[in-house]
């Protein structure tokens, strides 16, 4: 469907000023706490589990993720901890 010429363009109404949503997250970053903790998580490089460094940001169906990085090889380690509380 195509917007009409005097269709506006811009945030849905009743977004607040200056939060705009784009793809699942607003532009200030995620809902979840930044705080960095230790979490298990399954290595894909090194196929083993490791304990790894991370913080919790909510994916954009909605789930809570822990994420860092792998201390032996670097990569993105990922770990599902559950439906997001909003």
């Amino acid at each position: 469907m195509r917007p009409s010429a005097g269709a506006p363009c811009g945030p849905p109404p009743g977004t607040p000023p200056g939060r705009h949503r784009t793809g699942g997250r607003d532009e200030e970053g995620t809902v979840a706490d930044q705080a960095q903790t230790t979490y298990n998580g399954y290595c894909v490089k090194c196929k083993e589990k490791r304990d790894f460094e991370g913080h919790v940001e909510v994916s954009k169906t909605g789930m809570n993720m822990a994420k860092g990085k792998c201390p032996v090889c670097g990569t993105t380690v990922n770990r599902i901890l559950g439906k997001a509380k909003v």
